[in-house]
């Protein structure tokens, strides 16, 4: 790992973090998600959105996960009301549009 980091540079970690956090969070207000916090206090790894009205964290992270995603709860008195997703590790921009599609599929089920 710290051979891939010398090899990218940490400038350009952090441009390629921020990269994908910027189009997941375009993904996520398409879906009409809500986030936690106003998008400018996020890093550029970690998202926390609200679970919309009728979705259950336990069942959106079980059908994600059945696709092949993982999402986390959100800690201590926020784990009932909202999920968090990151973006870290050697993820390709197709992953994070597959997320995004599936995602969108899930909660279309769930709200229904």
């Amino acid at each position: 790992a710290l051979e891939e980091l010398k090899e990218e540079t940490v400038t350009g970690r952090v441009r390629r973090y921020g990269k994908a956090a910027g189009f997941l969070r375009q993904g996520f207000q398409s879906l009409d998600l809500e986030f936690l916090l106003p998008i400018e206090n996020y890093s550029n790894t970690l998202t926390s959105l609200k679970l919309p009205n009728g979705v259950t964290y336990t069942k959106l992270h079980d059908d994600l996960k059945e696709r092949g995603f993982v999402i986390y709860a959100g800690q201590g008195g926020l784990s009932k009301t909202i999920f968090r997703i990151a973006n870290i590790g050697d993820i390709r921009q197709e992953e994070f549009q597959e997320l995004l599609v599936e995602l969108g599929n899930c909660l279309s089920i769930q709200t229904k």
